[in-house]
Parts: structure tokens; C-alpha cells; sequence
């Protein structure tokens, strides 16, 4: 029988194998099974073999997880894919998966976690650059990778995020597709006879969200008074499935006065409804009831706007100076048409960020300041008056 004691917890055995490469290995405890957990590194010099020791005793008492070495990225990203599934909106949910799917498991999703360093996300944002992968898109990419590193950090997994040192790609906000007044009247005059008469106007008199107008259903409007409750939201999945989920935050969920031309559009809309027997139905919805997909809608808005430029393009003494509205215009553009006029035409900022339901007002003022009127002759005229 051997005297010699077993190694205990953080007690390293180093050798030099047959051709000249250095081995450690220490012992980290027990996993629940009972069975040891041992690491094991290796260096080209005993010296190297020791920091490797070291540092993973230091990992230890920082609290870092011995199993997450084993971890890799790709199973990281499904674990907190599975933890966010139950939070994040169905639609929300589908973007992030797409954007793992696509872009991170690809690239780096084979890799360990324990190796992974700012080098590498350096390397995974050029060869998406390089890909041709738009810069939106691989700041998204980059964003919900420094998340999922931030959850690992948080589970100790790892010691500190990686893509925390690395800059993100810079991206260039769209510039808004918003309608002037007369594009909006020749948007309405087009849509007149058609089936999304009703839904434009009230699009463009409330600056409603496209999800919050299709969720919309006759007890959330009264025509009498005037106004529209918006409490819920319709999300769309790939698979073309409807999922009805809380308005985006809490200033979302609001009230609405309707102007009188969205007054009217939807008094005519719920008597045709009637005659149809559709009130228990989306306010907005098929021939048959059913909620209407986000695509068919744009695909009919477009077809108004393609019959509104020709109205405005015969109207103008000089058709080639014409102000024509864009082709690729969004159904999501409506709203910000309705609050870039309201904001022109000088109401309250306050008030217009209430109307759009946007959580603070400097929201609204960081996306629509250059709609604000310039005061600036009339500010210098009250200083005159008041220092005269």
C-alpha cells in the first residue's frame, strides 16, 4: 500500500512529456455526480504552464465557473436563446434567433467560450463586413452577441465580456420617408374607394403603430366621443401566424381623440362592417374576419401612393420638379408623418410624444428635431421687446 497522499482541491501536478511540451493539471472539486473535476493546459515552457495554473485559480475564486470552459458558443447561445423565449415578444424572439442563426452560430458558434477574445469578435465583424452583411445588420449582430456574453459573465462563466473592448460598427439612420400635406391629401384622395381608405386616414390622423391599428377591435373606439384606446398590439411571425401582445411599453397603452376626417372614414367603415357582420371582428380585417397580413396591407398602400404621384405629377405646372412620393415608402412612415406635421405646424412636443405613445419626450425630440419649427427670429424679437 502506498503512503502517498491523493492531490487535494487547487494542488497542480506539472510535467514535461516525451517531446518537450509541458503539461499541468489541477483538480477544481467534484461535480454533483461525485466525480473530480480536473483541468488540464499546456505551455512550450514549465513557466507557461504555472501562469496557466495560476490564472485558473485566480478564474476560481472569482467565481467563475470550472464547466464553463467546456462550453461552447453555439451552446451558450441556444441556453440563452431558451431563457428569453418566454420575455421577448413572438416576433422579437424570431429576430434575435434569425440573427444567431444566420450570422453568429456560422462564424464563431463552434469555438469555446473560454477562448473567445476580442480578436476574434474584430475578426467576426470584418468577415460579416466582408460578406456584404449590412452594417445594420451586424450591429445587431453585435448586439445581441454582447448581450448573451453579458449573460454569461453574469452565470460566471466567463471573467469579463469580450466584445465589451470592441467598437461597434457605425450605422447611419434612415432617413424618414415623411409625406408634406399635400402628399397626404393626395395619398387620401387616391385611397378614397379603396379597402384601406379607413385604415390611411386613421394612420395618418393618430399616428398609430401598424401593429396597434391591426390589433384594433370596435370596443376600443368610440365614435361618439372621439377617441381610440389603445391597449394591444398584433405581431406577425415568419410563418405568417398572429400573436395579439401588450403595447411596447407601458405609455404605449393610451388614449387617442381622433380628428374628423378619421371620425368619418371609420363611422362609414363600421357600417359597412355591420352590413357584412364583421363587428366582432378586427376593426380592420379580411372579407372573412381574420386579421390582415402586414404584406397585403403595404402591398395595397403602395398602389394608392403609385395613383397619388400621378395625381400630383399632372398637378404640377412642371412634372419632372414634382415632388413624387417614394416608391419604397413604409406602411410605418404614416406615423412619422403625423408627427413630423404636428410638430412642424408647432404643437407641443409633449403632446405629439403622448400621441405616438413613446415612453419620453426625448425620444420624440432625438428622432424628429429637425421637424421643429425655427423660432429663432421670434426668440430675438421677445429679448428686443423685453430689453428695449
Amino acid at each position: 500500500m502506498s503512503n502517498r497522499k491523493r492531490r487535494g482541491r487547487g494542488e497542480a501536478s506539472i510535467f514535461q512529456r516525451s517531446d518537450g511540451q509541458w503539461v499541468g493539471s489541477i483538480s477544481l472539486g467534484y461535480h454533483e455526480s461525485g466525480k473530480r473535476k480536473r483541468r488540464t493546459v499546456y505551455g512550450a515552457t514549465k513557466g507557461e504552464v504555472r501562469e496557466k495554473i495560476d490564472q485558473l485559480k485566480t478564474d476560481v475564486k472569482a467565481g467563475v465557473l470550472p464547466d464553463g470552459s467546456a462550453i461552447t458558443i453555439g451552446q451558450l447561445l441556444d441556453r440563452w436563446l431558451q431563457t428569453k423565449k418566454a420575455s421577448l415578444g413572438v416576433r422579437t424572439f424570431e429576430e434575435r434567433q434569425a440573427v444567431i442563426d444566420n450570422h453568429l452560430r456560422p462564424r464563431i458558434g463552434g469555438m469555446k467560450l473560454s477562448k473567445l477574445n476580442s480578436l476574434h469578435i474584430d475578426g467576426l465583424y470584418a468577415d460579416l463586413a466582408n460578406d456584404r452583411v449590412g452594417a445594420p445588420t451586424i450591429r445587431g449582430a453585435a448586439n445581441v452577441l454582447g448581450t448573451v456574453l453579458n449573460y454569461a459573465v453574469k452565470r460566471k462563466l466567463i471573467v469579463h465580456n469580450p466584445a465589451a473592448a470592441v467598437a461597434k460598427p457605425k450605422v447611419t439612420d434612415r432617413e424618414m420617408a415623411s409625406l408634406d400635406d399635400e402628399q397626404a391629401r393626395a395619398v387620401l384622395l387616391a385611397a378614397v374607394d379603396s379597402n384601406v381608405f379607413a385604415i390611411l386616414t386613421t394612420a395618418l390622423g393618430t399616428g398609430m403603430r401598424q401593429g396597434e391599428l391591426l390589433a384594433l377591435r370596435w370596443d376600443d373606439i368610440d365614435l361618439r366621443k372621439g377617441t381610440i384606446f389603445v391597449r394591444v398590439s398584433l405581431a406577425q411571425t415568419r410563418d405568417r401566424q398572429f400573436h395579439v401582445k401588450e403595447t411596447k411599453t407601458k405609455a404605449s397603452r393610451r388614449v387617442i381623440t381622433l380628428p374628423a376626417d378619421a371620425i368619418d372614414a371609420l363611422t362609414r367603415h363600421k357600417a359597412t362592417a355591420m352590413k357584412a357582420g364583421l363587428l366582432a371582428a378586427p376593426v380592420f380585417c379580411t372579407r372573412n374576419g381574420n386579421f390582415l397580413n402586414k404584406t397585403n396591407v403595404l402591398r395595397a398602400f403602395r398602389g394608392v401612393v403609385t395613383k397619388a404621384n400621378k395625381s400630383i405629377g399632372s398637378a404640377a405646372e412642371n412634372a419632372a420638379v414634382a415632388r413624387l412620393i417614394p416608391e419604397t415608402i413604409r406602411f410605418h412612415d404614416l406615423r412619422h408623418t403625423c408627427a413630423s406635421l404636428l410638430l412642424s405646424k408647432g404643437c407641443s412636443l409633449k403632446a405629439v410624444s403622448a400621441r405616438l405613445g413613446h415612453s419620453n419626450p426625448s425620444l420624440t425630440l432625438r428622432v424628429y428635431a429637425h421637424c421643429l419649427p425655427n423660432d429663432d427670429l421670434q426668440l430675438t424679437g421677445e429679448l428686443n421687446k423685453m430689453f428695449a
